[in-house]
């Protein structure tokens, strides 16, 4: 982890875009204060979820897994019914409906 103020930072952009590259982590200061963080994006959500995605089906088509197929959702039941005994839902009531289980 590299800091860096901003004039040298704007100054020697490109050195410091290269060590962020290279997997380095730079601090921004103004005036010894901290204003910002460069480094690496993490990887896009929807890249992760889809692979999750491929190695769940690559595991299923293994036999390893059996994936659970829901129609319904419980809470969708729970909400449903809700609404037609009165017009808000409850939301902590539900949450506690669905816990009871566990409890």
């Amino acid at each position: 982890m590299k800091s860096v103020g901003i004039r040298e930072l704007k100054n020697k952009l490109s050195k410091y875009l290269k060590l962020v590259k290279d997997g380095e982590v730079i601090i921004v200061t103004d005036r010894n204060e901290i204003v910002a963080e460069i480094k690496q994006p993490i990887p896009n959500e929807s890249d992760i979820n889809s692979d999750i995605m491929n190695y769940l089906n690559e595991q299923e088509e293994k036999g390893k897994i059996l994936r659970a197929v829901r129609t319904k959702s419980v809470i969708d039941t729970i909400i449903k019914s809700e609404r037609k005994k009165r017009v808000s839902v409850d939301w902590k009531g539900i949450y506690q409906k669905t816990r009871e289980d566990r409890l």
